[in-house]
């Protein structure tokens, strides 16, 4: 549903239109806020049916966006399995933290998801809402609850990081193909299935971008330099031949081409920005978003600029550049939608899903 923020917000600038360019960038953003208190909205994508999908960090549940009417309704994962590691928390909360950020359409039509440190793999069904978890047969495969899955086309390849495996999921038979990565504790995150018809995924904890041949089960791996250390996220291909990932600790942008195994770093020039996913536009500029600050930000890749758009909710900037936002919104999500060249990006702290109109 749009907030009463938004709509109060929207109303009162519509006579600015003309007005300066603060106020018509403020009309660009508009915010669905979850019904679902703390639920904190983590990754986001677009289903075959056009609808946004999300889910969430600290309530285990789907959230589906109808863009045409703007209204949001949550879906329940089903909790079968106890959360490890999370005894210390109120009863009521144990039923639903799994820290999930993992969610991706599939080929198949459906919508897939992770269930954190649940260590399942779920299932949504958009034409009768039902939700089906599958178990992955390890346990361990994510002991910290960031992973990351993209659509192959017979099924949804997903990666547990403590687990050191990339899976595979069938569409049709529900089976798990399970490969290993050849270097011990890689810590595989995120993925894209590239224009080779090859899924490339970052070794976050081996500091390698790495290539699966589904097809056969080989591997073949890239160390990067150190100005692109913990590679985590790659969600952007452009030319045919570049990857784009983020390095969190490097506070970086990495583009690694797959036709030469060549590297390029491009920095963040705000200190502890901190990107953590990305996305591509039709422009072919790469979006990502930054842990402590609230901007949405693009990267040009023929000039190497970084562009950053400030949200319109005032918030507090000690020694803009150097220090965080004040509170920081906790940005994950950075999702392209092409149909209405719009960004979509999720904000774990307020509890809510952007859309940014470009």
């Amino acid at each position: 549903m749009f907030t009463s923020t938004s709509l109060a917000a929207g109303a009162a600038l519509i006579s600015l239109a003309a007005g300066s360019p603060v106020e018509r960038q403020a009309l660009k953003f508009t915010y669905y806020d979850l019904t679902t208190p703390l639920a904190s909205p983590c990754d986001i994508t677009t289903g075959q049916d056009g609808k946004i999908y999300a889910d969430t960090f600290t309530s285990n549940k789907i959230v589906q966006i109808d863009r045409s009417t703007g209204s949001l309704t949550e879906y329940d994962i089903p909790y079968t399995l106890p959360v490890l590691g999370n005894d210390v928390l109120p009863s009521d909360l144990q039923g639903r933290v799994a820290l999930s950020c993992v969610v991706q359409p599939g080929k198949d039509g459906l919508i897939y998801a992770a269930a954190g440190v649940r260590n399942e793999f779920v299932r949504f069904n958009p034409e009768t809402n039902e939700t089906k978890v599958f178990p992955t047969g390890n346990p361990l495969g994510n002991l910290q609850p960031f992973n990351d899955a993209w659509p192959g086309e017979t099924g949804m390849f997903f990666s547990q990081t403590t687990g050191n495996v990339i899976n595979l999921f069938d569409y049709a038979t529900t089976n798990v193909q399970t490969f290993e990565v050849p270097t011990p504790l890689a810590g595989p995150l995120g993925m894209i299935v590239a224009s080779d018809g090859a899924l490339w995924f970052c070794e976050m904890l081996a500091n390698k971008i790495g290539r699966l041949n589904a097809t056969d089960g080989t591997f073949k791996e890239y160390p990067l330099p150190l100005s692109l250390a913990t590679p985590s996220v790659m969600r952007a291909e452009t030319e045919g031949r570049y990857l784009w990932f983020t390095a969190i600790a490097t506070n970086a942008i990495g583009r690694f081409d797959i036709q030469t195994g060549e590297t390029k770093t491009f920095t963040d020039p705000r200190l502890l920005a901190t990107p953590i996913e990305d996305t591509v536009d039709s422009q072919g500029n790469i979006w990502y978003s930054t842990l402590t600050r609230n901007t949405l930000n693009y990267l040009t890749p023929s000039t190497g600029k970084v562009t950053t758009i400030a949200q319109p909710d005032g918030d507090l900037e000690i020694l803009p550049g150097l220090l965080p936002s004040l509170p920081p919104a906790a940005d994950i999500a950075m999702h392209y939608e092409p149909s209405d060249n719009s960004i979509w990006f999720s904000e774990l702290v307020n509890n809510r899903i952007g859309k940014y109109s470009i």
